[in-house]
């Protein structure tokens, strides 16, 4: 197979890879626009309880990412991403007919589970089909078509939404996953090995050995840079998609008096925001050849944001300010990417999947702590006011939340501080040397 046609396949099965990837992002932040719907239908009274219902998505997918490295070392791409895409098809159609708290719970669970298998495994591909000096520019790539989900779950979910109802609205997502996954199924393939013709390397006996893989993992958990890293992804991502995926919609829709639709838009800027971040930063990365100081830039960027809510107005800044004070907190959160980059290149490029994975759970772990947390903050300032079955809010209360975020990212700012520019070389290689393997010198 030529080098033109390989290079195209290599192109078409990460698109295939990156619509699973838009399906999980669409469901990391469409909960905001069906919130309070939810809270009327299945009844619930307290926002701690809304906040969890929202946080089950962050908290399974936190604790499958180790999992999922090992899925993704062993059991490869195709495999795991289509067995997760079935889970969350089924998910989906749980969450849009439960007939109670408990099933929402139970359909958003398996939605979760599904889904938190796309992304490792899709740096695992990249791994095995592109370029180590393309790896951060492809990673932004694969932001870039997740947050068009996002966006898909903002302004248009919403107008779905009231034409159609949040049920079947999540009945079609059910639909479309099933469709992705059968595509991941028919084209995807773990590396070029695995194309028609070409012949498969055999595999390694201690690479699949889950004591070769337990041994690479407590490597990996005893490198105490990693734990700057999910300091990091906590701080600059976690906390933001808590506050844009949950509350944002309620606080615009509460305090600016906003329509539904009105408050998704946004949403979407700040969607938009890390459409653009995360290609052009991981572009930019990759071109300068650093990491730590666009790292640090993002991070102030972000606390600025954070700041002006908190201060601005007393925690009502203009609505003018409104669009351009979300659309940098997305545009800043988009920097987590770098953060994935810079795990694959401080650990062993041999188990890159886990070591990825660890990296990226940290975002989870912001999003399943801050999520509740908030609504319990929001909770401890309301003042006893309920409108059509759900609480208001005084703006005390996202003063409160606007604090608790801005402490935890500047703690979170301090740890990213301490990481080591790696100049996008794996620090265990030497320059110039292509970890991945000669197939992909052919791509």
């Amino acid at each position: 197979m030529g080098h033109n046609k390989t290079h195209l396949l290599a192109w078409i099965m990460w698109g295939t890879l990156a619509l699973a990837y838009l399906i999980g992002y669409f469901h990391r932040l469409s909960l905001a626009i069906v919130l309070d719907y939810l809270i009327v239908d299945f009844k619930i009274k307290d926002a701690a309880v809304a906040g969890a219902l929202v946080a089950i998505y962050a908290l399974i997918y936190m604790v499958m990412q180790i999992p999922t490295g090992f899925l993704a070392d062993t059991w490869g791409a195709r495999k795991t991403v289509t067995a997760g895409m079935l889970i969350a098809c089924g998910g989906s159609f749980i969450f849009a007919q439960a007939p109670s708290v408990f099933f929402a719970f139970l359909g958003r669970g398996l939605v979760a589970l599904g889904v938190s298998v796309v992304f490792v495994c899709t740096l695992k591909f990249q791994l095995n089909w592109f370029k180590p000096d393309q790896f951060a520019t492809i990673t932004g790539l694969s932001g870039f078509v997740g947050n068009l989900g996002v966006a898909l779950g903002t302004t248009p979910l919403s107008l779905l939404v009231i034409r159609s109802g949040w049920r079947n609205s999540f009945l079609l997502i059910g639909a479309f996953t099933f469709i992705v996954a059968l595509a991941c199924l028919f084209l995807v393939r773990d590396s070029p090995e695995d194309l028609p013709g070409k012949r498969k390397k055999p595999l390694k006996e201690d690479a699949a050995s889950f004591h070769h893989l337990w041994g690479a993992l407590k490597k990996i958990l005893g490198n105490y840079r990693n734990y700057f890293l999910i300091a990091g992804t906590f701080g600059i991502y976690g906390i933001s998609i808590a506050f844009t995926g949950t509350w944002s919609i309620l606080y615009l829709m509460q305090i600016y008096e906003f329509s539904r639709s009105t408050a998704a838009n946004y949403i979407l800027v700040a969607t938009m925001g890390m459409c653009i971040g995360f290609p052009l930063i991981g572009f930019v990365s990759d071109r300068l050849r650093l990491r730590r100081q666009p790292l640090l830039f993002l991070f102030l960027l972000q606390i600025a944001v954070w700041c002006l809510l908190l201060l601005w107005n007393r925690g009502q800044p203009p609505e003018s300010a409104l669009y351009f004070l979300f659309f940098l907190m997305g545009l800043s959160s988009s920097s987590a990417a770098l953060i994935i980059t810079v795990a694959k290149e401080i650990n062993d490029p041999s188990f890159s999947g886990i070591a990825l994975s660890v990296a990226n759970g940290g975002s989870f772990l912001g999003m399943s702590v801050m999520q509740p947390l908030l609504g319990f903050i929001l909770d401890f300032r309301w003042e006893g006011l309920i409108s059509g079955g759900t609480r208001l809010y005084p703006l005390a209360a996202y003063r409160g939340l606007f604090a608790t975020c801005l402490i935890f990212l500047i703690i979170s700012f301090i740890f990213i501080s301490f990481i080591k520019e790696t100049h996008c070389q794996n620090i265990y290689q030497a320059p110039q040397k292509n970890f991945a393997g000669k197939a992909r010198e052919h791509i």
